[in-house]
């Protein structure tokens, strides 16, 4: 009986922290926001021991910030954080769109363009939404290639930029997403063609132009509030 009990104890943690986890790459939280472990168990309907565990697991792997016993909050990340992560992205998810390309079955492609055209449909909509499908669209190239550490790390990168991708996507033009021009295009075409080269090529200018939107904005926004 005491070994379910563990097992139990120890489900109800994991779930927890998966779910504070999605929450913060799908941008729910903003930098900043501070969590308070008490009010988040009410919410959830679940004691706070394992809620803390979650959150303590979730401090150590940086996507938490834990300041002193009892404030635990969301971090602001600076430029060069986010440069770093950016470029770590930027290596690995083009290691894995050049092996996507050769491995991706019609069936994967029509899924990646079906999300693609949702992206788009809901840039204009609810940036929630696209911040997510966007994440989905870089997900579904990734497990193409069927590197799951490879996944498992940059899992971890975006779960710490969940939150400032949230606001990218608040702040940009529809415009400049929804034109011809945006990379996820240059992905979909290269991928028909299996040419390798072209869709890591574009999945990391897709990664650096996206940087570039939002270090702009993060200057723009310290500029305003100094």
């Amino acid at each position: 009986m005491k070994s379910l009990l563990r097992l139990e104890k120890s489900n109800l943690s994991s779930r927890t922290y998966d779910q504070i986890r999605s929450a913060l790459m799908n941008g729910e939280y903003s930098p900043g926001d501070r969590i308070r472990i008490a009010n988040m168990a009410e919410a959830l309907g679940i004691s706070i021991t394992p809620v803390r565990e979650a959150i303590f697991r979730l401090v150590s792997e940086q996507a938490l910030e834990m300041t002193a016993a009892t404030s635990i909050t969301v971090p602001e990340l600076d430029a060069a954080t986010v440069a770093e992560i950016q470029l770590m992205r930027r290596l690995l998810e083009g290691a894995a769109a050049e092996r996507a390309a050769v491995a991706i079955t019609k069936h994967q492609l029509e899924g990646l363009s079906t999300t693609h055209d949702e992206f788009i449909a809901a840039v204009s909509v609810s940036p929630a939404d696209a911040a997510r499908i966007n994440r989905d669209f870089h997900f579904q190239l990734m497990a193409v290639a069927n590197m799951p550490a490879l996944f498992d790390i940059v899992e971890g990168l975006w779960v710490r930029m969940g939150p400032l991708l949230h606001v990218f996507h608040s702040h940009l033009p529809v415009r400049a997403i929804s034109n011809r021009n945006h990379p996820h295009y240059r992905v979909l075409s290269g991928l028909k063609k299996k040419d390798s080269t072209a869709v890591a090529k574009a999945i990391q200018e897709d990664i650096a132009w996206g940087e570039r939107i939002l270090t702009d904005w993060m200057s723009q926004h310290a500029v305003q509030t100094a």
